[in-house]
């Protein structure tokens, strides 16, 4: 579907702008935002700001007590405070993910304008941006419509600074690309986090700009050990990734 207006489109960005990891709001499950969309409460996805005015209504919905409600309101203003990179991420850009998107936001130090008004030439200097994401990126804000969007976000929320992390950067300049399961840490998401706050990037594919793919069956016929081998990207297992973490000396 390529129309912005398309009941499918709409539950998606919806419910992808209040994922975890975007906008981060509890209790807006899909099939909830498809109610609400269904039933006129929420058009844009600023209006997501404002379903307090809606009791009513979401408490007579199936699911729903004054409970709930109350919850989900909570959860709503506690997501009012967030970071230039989730919300970056929430608006759903091609190419965009997590990862990207803090990264892009820590070469423009968070700051929202010169994130917003980011060029071409600009975005390619950052490592991990190519030319079509670089170019797609100016379709969130050089589009009018898609730009008011952002602007009545913008009114509804207060972007923190993300505050430099004080660990040391030993993962300096190298990309990671996670596979399989860990076993010293909670998931592979915990696991990111901690090569992030030290410098290092995390990737969901091995390219030729992979320089390690964490991986404790190195011998697994999976797709990503076979594309480590074939490009010459190390392979290293995560006792080996820890003892890294520990002495600050990466694996030989």
């Amino acid at each position: 579907c390529t129309n912005d207006e398309c009941l499918a489109k709409q539950i998606k960005s919806f419910t992808h702008f209040v994922s975890r990891d975007a906008i981060n709001i509890e209790g807006l499950s899909e099939a909830t935002i498809e109610k609400l969309i269904a039933k006129g409460l929420i058009k844009e996805l600023a209006d997501v700001f404002h379903i307090e005015k809606f009791k009513e209504e979401i408490t007579e919905m199936e699911g729903f007590g004054e409970k709930s409600f109350n919850n989900l309101v909570s959860s709503v203003n506690k997501a009012r405070k967030t970071t230039a990179s989730r919300l970056l991420y929430s608006l759903g850009r091609p190419g965009i993910g997590v990862s990207n998107a803090r990264i892009i936001c820590r070469k423009f130090g968070d700051d929202w304008s010169k994130i917003q008004n980011a060029g071409f030439d600009e975005l390619i200097e950052i490592d991990g941006i190519g030319d079509i994401m670089a170019k797609s990126y100016a379709d969130i804000f050089g589009n009018e419509r898609k730009s008011v969007i952002v602007t009545d976000i913008l009114d509804e929320i207060e972007l923190e600074k993300v505050e430099e992390s004080k660990e040391e950067q030993i993962f300096q300049d190298s990309t990671f690309v996670i596979t399989g399961s860990v076993e010293q840490f909670k998931n592979r998401d915990e696991l990111k986090e901690v090569i992030e706050q030290r410098g290092g990037k995390v990737t969901g594919s091995v390219t030729s700009k992979t320089n390690y793919l964490i991986n404790n069956d190195n011998v697994s016929n999976s797709s990503k050990n076979k594309k480590a081998k074939e490009l010459g990207v190390r392979i290293i297992t995560e006792n080996e990734f820890v003892n890294w973490l520990n002495s600050g000396v990466a694996p030989e």
